[in-house]
């Protein structure tokens, strides 16, 4: 009788878990797909003249273009490592992104605008058209430091390969004459990116605080 039980037992326990493994595989897809199905609503620019920092990224993920806002994928590190950098005095979401602007006078673009699953989707002719926009803005706007979230993306950006990350030796001059900004390379801020883990990227962040408001020493607001 115990062996029959104990067989039976396992028939009928069989099936229940590979109908919830079954299901599991289903809903993640399901989430995949209601991802690429949700309208994209674009990543803005957010931007004004004289910020501290302009963050640059190189395009807007699927979360970020279904959420419109920036760095808004659930891994990402950027928003608790800015919280950390000593740049604002609170913790902050990616839904803060539209008033940092005017108050901790933090900006942010992308070289590409088109929303992609993933950065390699761009080709590299299209990364580089964005090249001449974002000069004219950088030149226009006055940021105290453009900061590449990437070091891929500066390596497009400069056309050379970016050797050691941080403040760089490269400058962009001010259609004012009064002036340049200077630039700033860290990690990619992308939780897939395992390179650097996030402590690693908050000691960049931090060091981008000290770059900037030396900057903001030698290019005061008036």
């Amino acid at each position: 009788m115990a062996p029959n039980k104990k067989r039976k037992a396992t028939l009928k326990s069989s099936p229940y878990f590979d109908v919830k493994k079954e299901e599991g595989i289903k809903i993640k897809l399901e989430e995949n797909l209601s991802l690429d199905q949700q309208e994209d609503k674009g990543v803005p620019d957010l931007l004004d003249y004289d910020l501290k920092v302009l963050f640059v990224g190189i395009n807007p993920g699927l979360t970020s273009g279904a959420k419109g806002h920036h760095y808004a994928g659930p891994t990402n590190h950027f928003w608790p490592c800015l919280s950390e950098s000593g740049l604002v005095d609170r913790k902050l979401i990616y839904s803060d992104d539209t008033n940092l602007p005017s108050l901790y006078r933090l900006g942010f673009t992308n070289l590409t605008a088109r929303t992609t699953r993933k950065a390699s989707d761009l080709s590299l002719g299209e990364q580089k058209d964005g090249i001449p926009v974002l000069d004219t803005k950088i030149e226009t706007l006055r940021p105290r430091v453009a900061c590449f979230v990437g070091k891929g993306i500066y390596e497009i950006y400069s056309n050379k390969k970016c050797k050691v990350m941080g403040l760089q030796d490269q400058v962009i001059p001010w259609l004012t004459g009064e002036g340049e900004t200077v630039i700033f390379v860290m990690p990619s801020t992308s939780g897939i990116v395992t390179a650097y883990l996030k402590p690693d990227k908050i000691k960049f962040f931090q060091e981008l605080n000290k770059v900037a408001n030396e900057q903001d020493l030698k290019y005061p607001l008036t």
